[in-house]
């Protein structure tokens, strides 16, 4: 507000960065990931951001348009698989574009269409718990199918040998099923 020629009065507006996230940035961090910080917001502000959770400046970009944001989560798809977090209209090509999009709570009806994962906790917490149940999932998959094939080889082994009958083969079939379930 100006007073005959002079600043009587700022008002200054801002969001605050939210308490989970520098813990659950370096959660992710520690798993491997690389975070970037895509915005619409103007460029120093989202450095500062950055630099506050410790995201080096050459991995924040801001004044970023909707289509800059695909372009950019393309050129990171080059060089692997690329995860999307956002919540705005503006996200919603990039959530599309990326190889897992991911939605956060209270985000536009656009962003939830476009992404893959949808979170209905705030925070970037529930990506990290997703995370690890994904991997934990994954790992679990692994183990299944390697069980699985040792307890067919065996048994094709000792069939083949004669050691087992087609009524024992028959039997133990059904179970190398219901242990890799």
């Amino acid at each position: 507000v100006g007073v005959d020629g002079r600043c009587a009065a700022a008002i200054g507006l801002g969001d605050p960065i939210r308490d989970d996230v520098p813990t659950a940035l370096k959660q992710l961090s520690m798993l491997g990931w690389q975070p970037h910080i895509l915005s619409g917001d103007h460029a120093a502000v989202v450095r500062a951001v950055g630099r506050q959770l410790g995201v080096p400046d050459e991995r924040t970009a801001g004044g970023v348009a909707p289509e800059e944001k695909v372009a950019a989560i393309e050129a990171l798809a080059a060089g692997g698989r690329t995860v999307m977090v956002g919540d705005g209209v503006n996200d919603a090509a990039a959530l599309s574009a990326a190889t897992v999009g991911i939605a956060v709570h209270g985000g536009a009806e656009a962003s939830l269409a476009a992404a893959d994962v949808y979170l209905s906790r705030a925070g970037l917490t529930p990506i990290v718990d997703l995370v690890r149940a994904a991997r934990n999932t994954v790992r679990t998959i692994h183990r299944s199918l390697i069980a699985s094939l040792c307890y067919n080889a065996i048994a094709a082994t000792l069939a083949i040998l004669g050691l087992i009958g087609p009524l024992t083969a028959a039997i133990l079939m059904p179970i190398s099923s219901f242990t890799v379930l």
